[in-house]
């Protein structure tokens, strides 16, 4: 018997990747061990296998390439992530705190990089590297049930602020360092690249919505369609001359609404950067590092030096725009915690900056430092801030989880249509929901079955996510009650066959038995054979408090998602002119009123 003993560093396939997978499934398990982030320890793994460790993997071929798409990943991640609803309506205080924290350490981090004796185009790379952070404290105020605090929603939006002008900043810097700055870079590439940013923004959710809704039912062939986006924005961002992770962000962004959090397809993108191509960026970065140039005292100077600008940096910029946006020393410091940790841009730096020449092996190796210190700091603050922080202040978004009971197939297309436009509206999902009676026979078990694929297929047709959900329970009422609850539901879409002339029913049927155990807003509809040319709401003149005001705007909203996905008119009418309170409620929903005298003003037609 002979035995083939493999040379180092490892080449063949399968050598290489069962000592990848093997770092991969091991680092979270010694993380949890040290109390330490993922990212940490992946980089340190990668410092041990890597050509200045054991030297058992080379930086090159195959390594190197699942490095860089893995670096592609990690930029769509951060765009995907990011909570556009938290940006657009905390934007004030989010471009406060993301204009102080990318300023503050790009102008500190600069000047203590030249002090140090960097090249001016070097130092200015190495300070855009403390302007951007990575959330990765995030998970723990979520954890804390904080994630909807507003300090919270104004760091997350700070991050598309800090985050796009971080990787702008790179791209000059480069360009500059090419001789490539002139009045031709001005004159085509920011043209182009403007170009490019529009047509991606503006062509890519409407492909997805296209679509999902078609030939995009299969589960995998969405999550084909997110990576062909990710790779071929990347592509076209090379073309035009700017970093192919600048488009990979771009195209996360593009998908944002499309790949709502908590859905399916969202869990299926996280899975597969969570256990290949993010770790995999993170292993080859860490194979960057020489591990004696860490004992070098030049390389602890620059470790020291940048750690410290790093997180003063964010610390004056949260403690000066907490000043501003009037937040407390808990508040700033859950902004400190948010903004500090160093990881995805700041390794997208390093990498390009030294493969550019920008950088020295010294220099990465000390950034490297930076990352392990920051994420640690950055952890072990919000560690202690979050529980304290408080719950979350944001309401949240009416279209967030739809839940949509289904019971009768010729209505199901019109109420899960509905459902499907309010989530989409607010990046949401949908739960199509089927109840079968406690004790059903396999028969009753399969037809509910059948009529939940069919359902969510219709969502899905509508270009939704949709996570089904067929339920045994004791009674329908039960169902929905308790699926309610377990979903998180922010709205409940349910038919409704008309009223009942029993004796003490309301609305009849199961309505009466949902009324008042189900504790979230509710939509009722009524599907009819007519076609409707146009939605009429009547606000009634007696109208007020704050339960009232709350019910005209749900009302407003699906009066508005109807309109808008029927392509018909709306009409709002009101018994003279409403008071303020019902005003403003019509002004944020942007619609406007046709009074009329009387209270009850209007008669609807056949045709509304």
């Amino acid at each position: 018997m002979s035995f083939v003993i493999p040379t180092l560093p490892l080449h063949e396939a399968g050598p290489v990747f069962a000592l990848l997978l093997l770092a991969v499934a091991a680092a979270p398990l010694l993380a949890r061990l040290l109390r330490l982030p993922d990212v940490v320890v992946l980089i340190l793994f990668g410092v041990i296998v890597g050509p200045a460790g054991l030297g058992l993997l080379e930086r090159d071929g195959a390594v190197a390439l699942l490095g860089s798409a893995g670096l592609l990943y990690l930029m769509l991640l951060a765009g995907l992530e990011l909570d556009l609803d938290d940006f657009f309506d905390n934007r004030r205080d989010s471009l406060v705190f993301g204009v102080l924290t990318f300023i503050v350490p790009l102008t500190l981090g600069t000047g203590v990089a030249l002090l140090l004796g960097l090249a001016p185009l070097s130092a200015v790379l190495i300070g855009s590297c403390w302007s951007s952070h990575t959330l990765l404290a995030y998970p723990q105020f979520r954890r804390a049930g904080s994630a909807g605090h507003k300090v919270v929603a104004t760091t997350v939006g700070a991050t598309i602020i800090t985050d796009t002008a971080a990787l702008l900043v790179l791209v000059v810097v480069v360009r500059a360092d090419a001789g490539a700055l002139g009045l031709s870079f001005w004159a085509t590439l920011l043209p182009a690249f403007a170009a490019l940013v529009a047509a991606t923004l503006w062509s890519v959710p409407r492909l997805a919505r296209a679509f999902f809704a078609g030939p995009g039912q299969d589960p995998a062939l969405r999550l084909l369609f997110v990576l062909v986006c990710l790779f071929v924005v990347s592509a076209l961002t090379a073309l035009v001359g700017v970093e192919p992770l600048v488009g990979a962000f771009l195209a996360g962004l593009a998908l944002n609404r499309s790949v709502p959090n908590g859905g399916a397809l969202m869990e299926r993108v996280e899975l597969l950067g969570g256990v290949l191509f993010v770790p995999l960026f993170l292993l080859a970065t860490g194979m960057l590092v020489d591990m004696r140039l860490l004992l070098e005292p030049r390389v602890l100077l620059l470790g020291v030096a940048f750690s410290l600008v790093a997180m003063v940096s964010k610390l004056i910029a949260a403690a000066i725009a907490g000043r501003l946006l009037g937040a407390t020393r808990i508040e700033i410091a859950a902004m400190f915690s948010l903004s500090n940790a160093q990881a995805a841009a700041t390794l997208a730096a390093v990498v390009v900056g030294l493969q550019a020449g920008l950088l020295t092996d010294e220099v990465v190796s000390a950034v490297i430092l930076v990352i392990l210190v920051t994420c640690v700091v950055s952890s072990l603050v919000a560690q202690r801030v979050a529980p304290v922080l408080g719950a979350s202040e944001r309401e949240r978004p009416i279209g967030s989880v739809v839940l949509a009971p289904v019971a009768n197939p010729a209505t199901a297309e019109g109420l899960l249509r509905l459902a499907a436009s309010l989530a989409q509206a607010d990046g949401g999902i949908v739960v199509p929901l089927v109840v079968a009676p406690a004790g059903s026979s396999e028969q009753v078990i399969s037809a509910r079955r059948s009529l939940l694929d069919q359902a969510t297929r219709i969502a899905q047709s509508a270009g939704a996510e949709a996570r089904p959900v067929l339920r045994v329970d004791g009674s329908p009422a039960d169902g929905i009650v308790h699926v309610a609850t377990e979903s998180d539901a922010s709205l409940l879409v349910v038919g409704w066959q008309g009223a009942s002339h029993l004796l003490g029913s309301r609305l009849g049927g199961i309505l009466d038995l949902l009324v008042g155990r189900v504790v979230r807003p509710t939509l009722v509809i009524r599907e009819s054979d007519r076609i409707p040319t146009r939605v009429l709401v009547i606000v009634d003149g007696l109208l007020d408090g704050v339960r009232a005001e709350a019910s005209l705007a749900l009302a407003l909203r699906a009066a508005t998602t109807v309109a808008r996905d029927r392509r018909i008119p709306l009409v709002v009418v009101t018994a003279g002119e409403p008071n303020g309170a019902v005003a403003a409620v019509m002004a944020l929903n942007g619609v406007t009123a046709v009074p009329r005298l009387g209270r009850r003003a209007a008669v609807v037609t056949p045709e509304t």
